[in-house]
């Protein structure tokens, strides 16, 4: 009995044409923009030879922001993929407060995590990092504006009861 063709899961963060890439990242930045998630975008962006950088800080309302940096790896053929990412959330001030962070700088692997797609998370009381990182993986790692609405969903549900005054700018 034929089961019929395998049909493989699309990769999210598959390869791109890079004249492509900044044009999708762009349209998603302009809806956040417009939408009033984010009020200042302050990311510069570097075109170099083998790859693509995306760096700088996204402010967002309520006094949070996120942090970007992105890396990607461009080949020999115009494609552009992700290599090596890290989104860091907080709440700004005289003493930034960190909210979460997401990155692949390494594999937790003693934790038992298979790849190096993790969240850092951040007790809202002590502000102190809580270990270990929780795997996210490969599949499950979020875009920046997925990251973003995060962002804001932390403010609605937990953010907004804090006082958070010291962290006032």
């Amino acid at each position: 009995m034929s089961r019929g063709p395998t049909i493989k899961p699309i990769d999210r963060h598959g390869w791109t044409r890079l004249e492509t890439y900044p044009k999708v990242h762009h349209s998603y930045l302009d809806d956040l923009l417009e939408f009033g998630e984010v009020v200042d975008s302050r990311l510069s962006y570097v075109d170099e030879m083998d790859k693509y950088l995306i760096v700088g800080r996204l402010v967002c309302r309520h006094g949070l922001f996120l942090d970007v940096e992105k890396k990607l790896r461009v080949n020999d053929r115009g494609l552009a993929r992700t290599r090596w990412s890290s989104y860091h959330a907080g709440v700004s001030g005289q003493r930034n407060r960190p909210i979460f962070r997401y990155d692949n700088a390494l594999v937790y692997a003693l934790e038992g995590h298979p790849d190096a797609h993790h969240r850092h998370r951040f007790d809202h009381v002590t502000w102190q990092e809580i270990e270990p990182p929780e795997w996210v993986g490969h599949d499950r790692w979020p875009h920046l504006d997925e990251v973003v609405r995060e962002l804001m969903a932390w403010w609605g549900t937990s953010g907004r009861h804090l006082d958070l005054s010291e962290s006032s700018p």
